[in-house]
């Protein structure tokens, strides 16, 4: 297999930017673009377009994009490569791929409609599906199989793929000697997107890496990226992360996977490139919130939203990671002027979740009326809270 890409497209000493993976939120064109601008002013290099919510990346991946789909995806790949910034594109054929050749020929018609239309690179994804593989696997352990369909999907498109594995963090079961099988296969010139010990950890590092893609030498075998899932909360919507980027100071290539709301997005990927290898990241981090507008009062609050429950805790429910001050007159002051005082984009994205903490608080304190608590919560929530 060789690499055809452009001579033009300058090799990068690290791949850094955003991953649009997440699901419950589809971004607009011109939401993307704004990101773009965002990634170049922080000397960020990649967009990674592999949105849940678009039928035809995962569920319906076998279906093509319409022409207007594809003029619009062919702009955003000019105006991101216009400001230094390679766009790769995501295809997750997982939940029904056929190994064999209809379903491969579609994979590689639908892999060089995006590279036709300006994608720098093709990601294939085998995330998010069942361990138990019930399609004709051609004599092949699925590890094997899922690398081969790399292996082979290069080829047909001339250039290195990026991948994700089915088994892409330490918590996941690696049935069947999936990585084993998988890493064993596929050939040197991919790049794997991986999270480490768990999907949303509390450090990575290389040794991390290392188990995970089966390496036994100093080196990674392949180029691996982290996928990160710090700030992602798409599996609990009523949360919100904002706190420093910490755990992370050894990765030089990550893409990280936030929320999927533009204004807090841009602020978080100021935050990663801001403290990654900060001296002083809780200053850097005071600097990147008064840049982006978040008013004084907030630093009250940011410890409600600083930081994820770790899936890699050594214990079972651990709450080491949970910051439950109790309220304060001056927090509760600080919850007022944000949420009426403060006005801006970001603001308007963060209203629900600072209006969630003030009911929060005040059903902690047994001083949420009854009525209240029908009125703002689930009717399960509330039944529960009120029995």
């Amino acid at each position: 297999m060789t690499d055809n890409s452009s001579s033009n497209q300058k090799s990068v000493d690290h791949l850094r930017g955003y991953m649009e993976g997440y699901y419950g939120k589809l971004l607009s064109w011109s939401e993307r673009c704004d990101l773009v601008k965002t990634l170049t002013s922080l000397q960020l290099n990649t967009y990674c377009y592999a949105p849940k919510e678009d039928p035809q990346h995962r569920l319906h991946w076998r279906t093509p994009h319409s022409p207007q789909w594809h003029e619009c995806f062919a702009g955003f790949c000019q105006f991101a490569s216009d400001r230094n910034v390679s766009t790769v594109a995501g295809i997750a054929p997982g939940l029904d791929f056929n190994f064999d050749s209809a379903d491969f020929n579609q994979l590689q018609q639908k892999a060089l409609g995006y590279l036709e239309s300006g994608a720098r690179d093709i990601m294939v994804l085998w995330d998010d599906i069942e361990a138990d593989c019930t399609a004709d696997l051609k004599g092949l352990s699925e590890g094997a199989a899922h690398a081969q369909i790399i292996n082979r999907i290069a080829d047909a498109i001339g250039q290195p793929v990026w991948t994700v594995p089915r088994v892409y963090a330490a918590e996941i079961e690696n049935k069947n000697h999936y990585l084993e099988d998988f890493f064993s296969t596929l050939e040197t010139p991919h790049k794997a997107l991986i999270c480490g010990n768990a999907i949303v950890a509390t450090n990575v590092c290389q040794m991390d890496l290392k188990q995970l893609t089966q390496t036994s030498s100093d080196n990674l075998k392949h180029r691996t990226i982290v996928w990160d899932n710090f700030y992602a909360n798409d599996y609990c919507p009523r949360n919100l992360f904002v706190g420093p980027w910490s755990g992370r100071e050894e990765i030089n290539d990550y893409m990280v996977n936030p929320t999927g709301m533009p204004y807090t997005d841009q602020l978080l990927l100021d935050i990663v490139a801001t403290t990654h290898t900060s001296k002083d990241p809780c200053k850097d981090y005071l600097q990147v919130l008064q840049r982006h507008g978040v008013p004084e009062a907030f630093q009250l609050l940011a410890p409600y939203f600083s930081k994820p429950f770790f899936g890699d805790r050594p214990i079972e429910g651990d709450e080491r990671d949970i910051d439950c001050r109790k309220p304060t007159a001056e927090i509760e002051l600080a919850i007022e002027h944000c949420l009426w005082r403060w006005k801006s984009p970001l603001a308007r994205e963060w209203y629900p979740f600072i209006f969630s903490l003030k009911h929060d608080l005040a059903m902690m304190q047994n001083t949420l009326p009854r009525d209240r608590i029908l009125k703002t919560q689930t009717t399960v929530l509330a039944k529960k809270l009120l029995s």
